[in-house]
Order: structure tokens, then C-alpha cells, then sequence
């Protein structure tokens, strides 16, 4: 909790970096809901802000896709109408061309690698990346394994998904590996997936088990599957509009830790893994964990995605993915020592 603490604490401590921040009212954005551990962190640093500001400085957190889904909430990010949010990678793709990369399926073969390839290799890549479209970059945070919950039978194979109607996040690479297993994916924002799910417009989606019952989706479903089919990163933002309006001794202080925040964010997310778990079946849900040999299947059936989608992103999206190359290989021959 203390490192989720701390990447929020960076939205709202510039406020009371110099007396030019002084009667400031934040506008922080995110589609988290409440009841999550970034909603109880969000609450913490407006107690903290406005009492050691004072009351001088006012902290609105708007939570559950308030202001919008998350292409709204990153749109208005980079216009400066809100100071700052958390976004996915996802979301972030929508303008960040080069990031869709990193939600290619089974990218990483675990959370450690995945971990050591976005904090020593893509780092700085992606700092410019983010400045160059009006954004920028705090520090890594962490959505996790997306899986996928459906509300009339177990995913266990690819065939179980042929012509299910799928609720996809806005995400040309997810739509991709929806296509390319044969389902029929429906790209919606977060606000709209639950009633998609009690009328039937859609009968599945993925997502992370953390945000599968902050959002209540599970109350839509009766069969969830571990899969583990998409690490799906975050990150912590600021509108480059307000950034440039900030005295270079006051950045310091909006950084922080950087991406130094980006680790123990993590492990606190991450330790709710099991306790999520028991939760889901006590709430009724059915759960299947892949084995080997079935995910195994999985990787095979959207065999050659990866290049597929580099190469229709564009950009600078071969050197990221070169990148990531080059930081699985180093990781894994670290590993061996």
C-alpha cells in the first residue's frame, strides 16, 4: 500500500511545491473504481495534501470512469483539463503507437521478466515516446494477467472462444488476438461492460481478477479462467500543458522517485493475488487455471501475432519490440547465474 501511496502522492504533491500552487484545486482522473487500493490511496493523499497544505489545496479524485473511459480521461490529459491520471498501456496505445507492443499475448513468460524488461530496457524509450504526444511519464504501475471470465461455459481451448461475443478493451492489439482466435470481439469502454454483460450483448471479457470485482463484472459472469493470456502495464502521467508550466526546481519534487515507485506499487498489488481468488469462489464464481499443456495451446494458436501486429503499428514499434527481445534474452541468461 505504501508504494501505490506514493506513485499517487506525486499527482497532488506539485500543489504544494511553492506558494504558486497555493488555492489549487487537482483534477486526477482514472477508471479504478472504489473499494480498490488505489481508490483507499487516492483517499489517503487528499487527507494528507489538504491537511498539510492546510485546506489551501483541494484534491478531487474522480474514480470508476467519472470523467469518462479512459480514452476520454487520457484525451483530456494531454489538452491539460486534468493534471494527471493513471491510465493502462492499453488506453495509452490510443495515441502512444509504440506501447500496443507491449500488449502483445504471451509476451512475457512471467511477472519478474516482465518487470526487468520495462524497468531496464524500455525506461527511457518511453519517456520520449510519452513527451512527443503530450504526456509525461511518472512511473510504471501495474494492472497484472488479464484472464477471462465468461458467462456460460469455461475458456479451457481457443475453439471454446470461436464466434463468442467478447468484450474487448479499445486496443487495436486486442482486437487482434481476439480475431486471430476467432471470437467476436466487441471494443467498449469500462463503464459500459456490465450492462453489456446482464443484457447479453456480450457473454465474456478479460481482465484482471483485482479489477474483474472492483468493477463488479463478476456479478455478470459465472466462470472465470486464469490464463494469463496479457501482462498489462500501467502508468502514473502528467499533462506535458501543465508540466511546462512548472519551474525546474518544482519537477524535481513532481517526480519524486520516479520510477523507483514503480517496484513496491507493484508487490501491493500482487499480494492481493490469492485472497482476489478465494473472493471470486465465494462470490459463486467458478474458476479453471490453465494448464502448461492448455496455455501452451493457447500460445501456439495465435503463433506469428507478434510480427503481425509490429509491423501493422509502425513507428518506432520494431525497435520497442527488438527491445523487449533483447531484455528477455538478458533476463533469462541472468537467470542461469
Amino acid at each position: 500500500m505504501k508504494g501505490l501511496l506514493k506513485i499517487f502522492l506525486i499527482v497532488a504533491v506539485f500543489t504544494m511545491a511553492s506558494s504558486a500552487w497555493s488555492k489549487a484545486t487537482v483534477k486526477f482522473g482514472t477508471v479504478a473504481p472504489a473499494g480498490t487500493p488505489w481508490a483507499d490511496t487516492l483517499e489517503q493523499i487528499k487527507k494528507k495534501v489538504e491537511a498539510e497544505s492546510k485546506g489551501e489545496v483541494k484534491i478531487n479524485v474522480f474514480l470508476g470512469g467519472q470523467l469518462g473511459g479512459e480514452l476520454e480521461i487520457l484525451n483530456d490529459i494531454r489538452r491539460g483539463r486534468i493534471q494527471g491520471g493513471g491510465l493502462t498501456s492499453a488506453a495509452l496505445g490510443a495515441v502512444i503507437t509504440e506501447i500496443n507492443v507491449l500488449e502483445i499475448p504471451f509476451l512475457f513468460d512471467s511477472l519478474e521478466e516482465a518487470d526487468f524488461v520495462l524497468d531496464n530496457y524500455l525506461l527511457e524509450p518511453f519517456k520520449k515516446l510519452f513527451s512527443d504526444k503530450g504526456l509525461i511519464f511518472v512511473t510504471w504501475a501495474e494492472n497484472g494477467w488479464r484472464n477471462i471470465g465468461n458467462r456460460t461455459k469455461f475458456i479451457k481451448a481457443p475453439k471454446d472462444l470461436v464466434g463468442v461475443k467478447i468484450r474487448s478493451q479499445e486496443s487495436s492489439t486486442h482486437l487482434a488476438f481476439w480475431k486471430k482466435i476467432n471470437a467476436s470481439p466487441i471494443a467498449m469502454s469500462v463503464t459500459e461492460v456490465l450492462p453489456a454483460l446482464q443484457t447479453g450483448v456480450v457473454d465474456g471479457f478479460d481482465n484482471t481478477a483485482l479489477f474483474t470485482l472492483a468493477a463488479e463484472w463478476h456479478t455478470g459472469i459465472k466462470y472465470y479462467t486464469v490464463s494469463q493470456h496479457i501482462y498489462q502495464p500501467a502508468a502514473v502521467v502528467y499533462s506535458k500543458k501543465f508540466w511546462d508550466g512548472v519551474p525546474e526546481t518544482d519537477r524535481k519534487i513532481l517526480m519524486a522517485e520516479g520510477n523507483g515507485m514503480a517496484a513496491p506499487s507493484r508487490k501491493a498489488v500482487r499480494s492481493l493475488g490469492n485472497e482476489l481468488m478465494d473472493v471470486l469462489k465465494g462470490s459463486g464464481i467458478n474458476i479453471h487455471t490453465l494448464s502448461n499443456s492448455e496455455r501452451e495451446n493457447f500460445k501456439n494458436s495465435v503463433r506469428g501475432i507478434d510480427l503481425e501486429i509490429v509491423k501493422n503499428l509502425g513507428g518506432d514499434s520494431q525497435k520497442i519490440y527488438d527491445l523487449i527481445l533483447e531484455g528477455k534474452a538478458a533476463y533469462k541468461a541472468k537467470a542461469k547465474k
